[in-house]
């Protein structure tokens, strides 16, 4: 098979992914499973709920402490966010 047919079908795959609007499911249930990866294990543990609605990310964790400083890393967990996911998915961070 040619890397030409590859690319091919690639491209349709997504395409059929985005036309049955599963792409945006696909990428919640990725970052749910990773979480813990792109997050950290201290921050993971404290995660109550996650979820994603148009391009922001809402994030409900069970410390104040811990809340409180996700204010200051918010840009940084876009940034992992996006970067795992290799696309500008996340534009906000909503804590809870």
């Amino acid at each position: 098979m040619s890397k030409q047919n590859l690319s091919s079908l690639g491209d349709a795959i997504q395409a059929f992914l985005k036309q049955n609007r599963l792409d945006k499911k696909i990428d919640t249930s990725s970052l749910t499973v990773h979480w813990k990866e792109i997050a950290g294990e201290m921050i993971a543990k404290h995660t109550t709920r996650l979820f994603m609605k148009d391009h922001t990310l809402f994030l409900q964790v069970d410390s104040a402490a811990l809340k409180n400083e996700l204010h200051f890393l918010r840009s940084q967990l876009i940034k992992n966010v996006n970067e795992y996911l290799k696309k500008e998915l996340i534009k906000e961070l909503v804590i809870l």
